[in-house]
């Protein structure tokens, strides 16, 4: 009886640590133009493809890549302005530095960076 509690006890270890998301979130306002990953583009138009090749180049281990609406009234064009999305990734842990150093923040509590209006 023992075994067979410390097998189920395993195996809803395991199955539970599967269930983790890998990485450590982190995200960024989207602006306009003025985004680092812009020249990644490859004509597809996929954000996702840029971002991840963006954080690539710069030696960023990339786990996941997506985009979160906070705003969706009207913005400005201005290459600047935020267009109301933020770009949320999941890095390894030893590249948080490096991501903070391309303007990225980490996400705290699930808390995403959503800036405030002036």
């Amino acid at each position: 009886m023992k075994r067979i509690i410390l097998i189920l006890s395993v195996l809803l270890f395991a199955i539970a640590a599967c269930n983790d998301e890998k990485g450590i979130e982190m995200d960024i306002v989207e602006t306009s133009c003025m985004n680092g990953w812009d020249e990644f583009y490859e004509g597809s138009g996929d954000f996702k493809q840029a971002v991840t090749a963006y954080l690539e180049h710069n030696n960023i281990a990339v786990y996941s890549v997506q985009k979160i609406n906070y705003y969706s009234g009207p913005v400005c064009l201005a290459c600047s302005c935020p267009t109301g999305n933020l770009i949320a990734i999941r890095v390894a842990e030893n590249d948080v530095d490096k991501a903070e150093q391309l303007g990225f923040h980490l996400v705290v509590n699930n808390r995403n960076n959503i800036p405030l209006e002036d």
